[in-house]
């Protein structure tokens, strides 16, 4: 039977270390306690959340009177496999790091790239997450979960799950939430070094690789030192990794701004459009780096991210963005969107 627990602090929760407390929470463990927990909100007027490791959101500071369920289903299987490729399921609520273990222990190769990133795999699929020039779309075969509006199971192939950049239909439709994954994976290894920071650390690391082709574990480790090298530690001080999205403007916005900034980096979108580095934006044109509030700043290395380096509310920090969204806006005329969800 599902337990309810109360009072629950939820800066335990999420990985910006924020929050009140929850006057309900439950960790769910199968579909069935999924139902009973929703079941628990709607029959006593409840609002309700459902979170997972708690990794791109932002809780605020006043005690949440309703009910936080986290989703803690878990199970990794090998549904099918043919000459070239394989379909793997995996439960919502594992660890997005132990479905790469385990696929790179069946010989299952795709998602490597996206390895040390902090979260389940149901929020990845939300968030649509991506890495190292790999996103998680790209291996999707369908999604399956609950609409929790009538309690029927949903089962979306790929094409109709609305993937975009860090977009999907799960994010905009709150109703409907994941508790498995089909993921198409390849039965072989074929390296992706074609992100710039990896090409750069693999150019670097030549004379110890040699002539010899990689393998998989190469790719692993150059991105975990990369991370390393450039991004806060989420467990000593409180992150969501990339606070905001990279802009992605129209060409002729670029080219106003290439007049300006000749240095400005851009990167392919979709037609009529380009990706531009937040960073680069953050840093040279806005000339925030380092920037600072109390114990609010943008994190030295990258300025896509923002850190409570110890004790910092909700307010502080959402303040604290507030201020970079508007400092962005003067200079360049562009609205900045964030990553990271505000909840309660």
């Amino acid at each position: 039977m599902l337990k309810i627990l109360t009072d629950i602090k939820l800066s335990s929760f999420n990985t910006f270390k924020t929050g009140g407390n929850a006057r309900f929470f439950c960790n769910v463990e199968t579909e069935s306690e999924l139902i009973e927990a929703v079941s628990f909100a709607k029959e006593n007027n409840l609002k309700f959340y459902v979170i997972g490791n708690g990794s791109n959101i932002l809780i605020g500071e006043d005690d949440f009177l309703g009910l936080v369920i986290k989703l803690s289903i878990k199970g990794i299987e090998i549904e099918s496999r043919d000459k070239d490729i394989t379909i793997l399921s995996s439960c919502a609520g594992e660890n997005f790091d132990d479905l790469i273990t385990f696929s790179i222990d069946n010989n299952l190769f795709g998602i490597e790239n996206l390895w040390n990133i902090p979260g389940t795999v149901g929020a990845s699929v939300v968030q649509n997450i991506g890495a190292y020039g790999v996103e998680i779309k790209d291996f999707i075969f369908s999604v399956e979960g609950i609409d929790i509006n009538n309690f029927k199971k949903f089962n979306l192939k790929k094409e109709n799950c609305d993937f975009e950049y860090r977009e999907s239909v799960f994010k905009k439709n709150k109703n409907l939430i994941i508790t498995k994954v089909f993921l198409k994976l390849n039965n072989s290894f074929f390296s992706n070094i074609e992100y710039i920071s990896l090409k750069e650390y693999f150019s670097k690391q030549a004379v110890q690789i040699g002539k010899g082709e990689l393998k998989v574990g190469d790719i692993i480790k150059a991105v975990e030192e990369i991370r390393r090298n450039k991004l806060p530690d989420w467990r000593v001080l409180g992150t969501a990794g990339s606070f905001f999205k990279n802009p992605i403007i129209t060409e002729e916005k670029y080219t106003e701004l290439l007049l300006k900034y000749p240095d400005l980096p851009k990167y392919n979108a979709k037609i009529g459009f380009v990706k531009i580095p937040l960073g680069f934006v953050i840093d040279k044109m806005c000339g925030l780096k380092n920037f600072r509030l109390g114990q609010v700043g943008l994190y030295e290395k990258q300025s896509l991210i923002i850190v409570n380096y110890g004790g910092a509310k909700f307010s502080e920090i959402n303040s604290f963005a507030n201020i970079i969204e508007e400092k962005v806006f003067e200079k360049i005329k562009i609205k900045i969107e964030r990553e990271v969800e505000n909840i309660f």
